[in-house]
């Protein structure tokens, strides 16, 4: 076969990248979505490095206190006295660029992180935490099997989703003395921030004490209860979705609250099922084009799921667990059965959830849930991913641990071999010649 003819050779009237016009350099920056594109387009050359500020590392205001507590809490010793502080974590994806030789089963080629910055300056030397992807807690004993240096410029780092929650800061006498029932109001379920850059329009909602919502907006003195007109409403979950809050309670009712605080009922209870309307949690994930809400049930009989795909002879049918997804058509104000997913893959945990499409995430199952309780360990937090850990498969509506599933398991643990290159050591660190900072990275909590 004839070989192609070589490019042409650069003329006058080829575009000079590194030429372009500040202003226009700036103006395309600051259309960039993530902290990480920003960093990729810092690292094209010296002249958009210069151009273009190194950005902080978290999207959050800077040293905001909330008021403590969120909601009235009989239990609460009136005399603690202390704040919150908004806390962020990324999940990234990280590939390698080069071609992997060796076979699918026996690694990935994605490998998803969850990652919080320590320190919110932009000092060259900055530590970081890993965290387990699907849960609050961190990774343990993760940094011995990592290499000592990671060279960026060998992988494909993006962003996959924000994760935020609250610590709760005591003043006072006897600070870190706190019984049982003040944990109720310092262990927050879920919290979700608003997508404005502006620092007024910044809002937070949080699920707290005894399933309540709560709205703290910038300037506030304390937070604001989500009253929907009901005796007893018991919240699950809550996502920010497409300019306003959206969250659903434990029977599938599902309300939105907008920045004028105005609430609005966008979907009616499930159906029942057994004793109740419908599973015993359900969690929000939203995607690009849908708000899917994922309804767990625990220790199921099989015969309440006959009209679905449920695959009895496989070996994970006895697995106690079944799940049902829906997505809001909110003009009829009801949820819709979803039967696939298709090239999509959902992934819900206790402190966060998010989807992605299996086209861009090599190595994740498609039309399938990934899921996961308190802990992704198992036992002594010593092997991942443990046993309340598992998939769900929407095609033979079948659940099973993680670990049943090698060729998509990797996806989280353990780190692929790709990563190892390197001699191992106690931690690992980011070379400045991509991002322009040296990351310092611990598996335990500070």
């Amino acid at each position: 076969m004839e070989k192609p003819p070589p490019s042409p050779p650069p003329t006058a009237n080829s575009p000079q990248w590194s030429g372009l016009n500040r202003d226009l350099l700036e103006k395309i920056a600051k259309c960039i979505d993530t902290r990480t594109d920003v960093l990729h387009f810092r690292a094209v050359c010296p002249t958009w490095r210069s151009s273009t500020p190194l950005p902080p590392k978290t999207s959050l205001p800077p040293l905001i206190k909330l008021p403590f507590p969120i909601g009235p809490n009989p239990r609460l010793n009136p005399k603690r006295r202390g704040h919150f502080t908004l806390k962020e974590s990324t999940i990234f994806s990280i590939e390698p660029i080069t071609k992997i030789s060796n076979s699918y089963y026996s690694t990935t080629k994605t490998w998803l992180i969850k990652i919080e910055f320590l320190t919110a300056s932009n000092e060259p030397n900055t530590k970081v935490l890993l965290k387990e992807p699907l849960s609050r807690f961190a990774f343990e004993g993760l940094n011995q099997k990592l290499p000592k240096v990671l060279n960026l410029l060998d992988y494909k780092v993006s962003e996959v989703s924000k994760v935020c929650g609250l610590e709760f800061v005591a003043v006072g006498k006897n600070p870190d003395e706190i019984d049982f029932n003040e944990m109720k109001s310092i262990r927050i379920r879920k919290v979700v921030v608003s997508d404005s850059k502006k620092d007024q329009d910044f809002a937070i909602m949080a699920v707290h004490t005894g399933a309540k919502l709560g709205v703290w907006k910038m300037g506030d003195k304390k937070w604001t209860n989500i009253d929907d007109g009901r005796e007893r409403a018991l919240y699950d979950d809550a996502v920010y979705y497409k300019g306003k809050f959206y969250a659903v309670d434990i029977n599938g009712l599902a309300i939105s609250v907008d920045s004028s605080m105005k609430i609005k009922k966008v979907a009616h209870p499930l159906p029942r099922f057994g004793f109740g309307h419908g599973g015993q949690f359900k969690y929000l994930v939203k995607s690009p084009d849908e708000l899917f809400l994922v309804d767990k049930y625990y220790d199921v009989e099989r015969e309440m799921f006959e009209d679905e795909r449920v695959d009895s002879d496989s070996d994970s049918s006895d697995f106690p667990l079944y799940l049902m997804v829906y997505k809001l058509n909110e003009e009829e104000c009801e949820w819709v059965k979803v039967k696939s997913l298709g090239d999509l893959a959902l992934f819900v945990g206790d402190d966060c959830s998010f989807c992605v499409s299996v086209k861009d995430y090599v190595g994740c199952k498609a039309n399938c849930v990934y899921f996961t309780e308190d802990s992704f360990s198992k036992g002594g937090r010593d092997d991942y991913p443990g046993y309340d850990t598992g998939l769900f498969d929407l095609e033979d509506g079948t659940a099973s641990p993680l670990s049943a599933f090698p060729g998509y398991s990797k996806v989280f643990w353990p780190p692929p071999t790709w990563l190892k290159a390197n001699s191992c050591s106690s931690g690992i660190t980011a070379v400045t010649s991509t991002f322009n900072q040296k990351l310092q990275i611990t598996g335990h909590s500070p």
